[in-house]
């Protein structure tokens, strides 16, 4: 009787460990995958499903943010490796905005898109060799860093920071409808978003001629005499304007849609991440709340009321209290 206990529970110990190295041995597979052997994989996925589109062009771009915003190719969406694809795609993204805040745009008086600046981006080879779990770990640094800059000015932390109405108004007006006085990007989310904050009150921080700030303490940006503009990635990048903002104000993060609604307030950051992906990619502003939804405005695709219950591309949500 005892040697049949014993045996029993040999083999509960045994499917234990069987089924925990089972697990880690998956999540080891994900994350050794490299991001240019993901990009392999989207270039076999268009090839086997005639998608004439080619890498870095401007149709990729477009292609990469439609699908992160909307899952619009529902077959890429089945795809079986669609969460290591979509970590590819938030990596691209990111890379592509730092890309076009290095950019110059020249404005001269006249309306102008950054588009042809990031025509033929392309990840370079030290981003290509780098495997999901170390893209992993550089990307929880950056989001401690900013916890712990967060905790460090607690005391600080304000809400009711900017003049709703006024951003509001600013919203209805350039949704559609472009704000000349500022370059529009392929990636134009946090732009707007912080083109919105501005006009809503919240302060300039740190102005410099220099072409591109990356010190996330600074928030601006600024017309040069010779019509270029000089900016800090704050201003532009997802992640940036993330670790910007919560220097000074509080911040929630879940993946219940509920939650989030419960915790906003007109006003405030809204920011979102794809299931698979280990970084935020898209930026939106809380035009209103209503007791059970948040109506959002954005670029990219050009929003002044998006319903956030319609909203069902994106698995986690993070909001800054305005």
């Amino acid at each position: 009787m005892k040697k049949n206990i014993y045996l029993l529970i040999f083999a509960v110990i045994s499917f234990l460990f069987i089924g925990l190295g089972s697990v880690s041995a998956e999540e080891k597979a994900r994350d050794d995958y490299t991001f240019g052997e993901i990009e392999t994989m989207v270039v076999e996925y268009f090839k086997e499903n005639n998608v004439s589109i080619e890498i870095g062009s401007e149709e990729y771009n477009n292609y990469i943010i439609e699908q992160m915003n909307t899952d619009a190719d529902k077959n890429l969406a089945n795809h079986k490796d669609y969460h290591l694809i979509c970590a590819y795609f938030a990596e691209y993204l990111h890379r592509l905005s730092l890309e076009e805040a290095k950019a110059e745009a020249e404005i001269q008086g006249s309306f102008k898109t950054m588009q042809s600046q990031s025509d033929e981006f392309q990840l370079n080879n030290e981003v290509k060799e780098t495997t999901l779990g170390e893209m992993k770990e550089e990307i929880q640094k950056e989001e401690l860093a900013a916890e712990l800059e967060k905790k460090s000015n607690f005391s600080t932390m304000a809400t009711g920071t900017i003049n709703v109405g006024n951003a509001r108004k600013y919203a209805e007006k350039y949704y559609k409808n472009y704000n000349t006085a500022y370059p529009k990007y392929p990636l134009d989310c946090t732009n707007f978003v912080s083109q919105i904050l501005l006009a809503g009150g919240k302060r300039l921080v740190g102005t410099s001629t220099t072409t591109l700030v990356k010190d996330t303490k600074a928030w601006f940006i600024m017309k040069r005499p010779d019509n270029t503009f000089s900016r800090s990635t704050s201003w532009t990048v997802v992640t940036d304007l993330y670790s910007h903002l919560v220097r000074t104000q509080g911040s929630y993060t879940n993946s219940t849609k509920s939650h989030i609604i419960k915790n906003a307030k007109s006003g405030d950051v809204i920011q979102f991440k794809k299931k698979g992906a280990d970084r935020y990619s898209h930026s939106m502003w809380v035009y209103e709340k209503q007791n059970s939804n948040l109506l959002l405005s954005g670029h990219t695709d050009n929003y002044l009321k998006r319903s956030f219950n319609a909203i069902t591309a994106y698995y986690e949500y993070r909001i800054v209290q305005m």
